[in-house]
């Protein structure tokens, strides 16, 4: 069975800082790599712009990723709004040869 794949580009919101955006974006990678389901969920901040941020997720199903919406620290982070999400791309694994 493959793994769900996700790439999402997110920058700062008006009004907010990079500083807090990587704060809470921090805290949020924390609780979100011990949920059932979540395989890895890596957080980059862009060097040349550090208002953008990009997320690589991996998941063990859709239904992972979906209930991941669903958790209070996600909704928290949400409700602060940081952030706004520039793409969400959704990503298959290409076997190597």
């Amino acid at each position: 069975m493959s793994t769900f794949l996700v790439s999402a580009g997110l920058k700062t919101s008006a009004g907010k800082t990079s500083s807090q955006a990587l704060t809470k974006l921090t805290q949020l990678q924390a609780q979100t790599i011990n949920e059932p389901g979540c395989i890895r969920f890596d957080l980059l901040q862009h060097r040349d712009n550090p208002e953008l941020f990009t997320l690589w997720e991996e998941w063990q199903s859709e239904q992972a990723l979906q209930t991941h919406f669903k958790a209070a620290h996600t909704l928290e982070y949400l409700a602060l709004e940081l952030t706004e999400v520039l793409y969400v791309e959704k990503l298959m694994r290409i076997k190597s040869v």
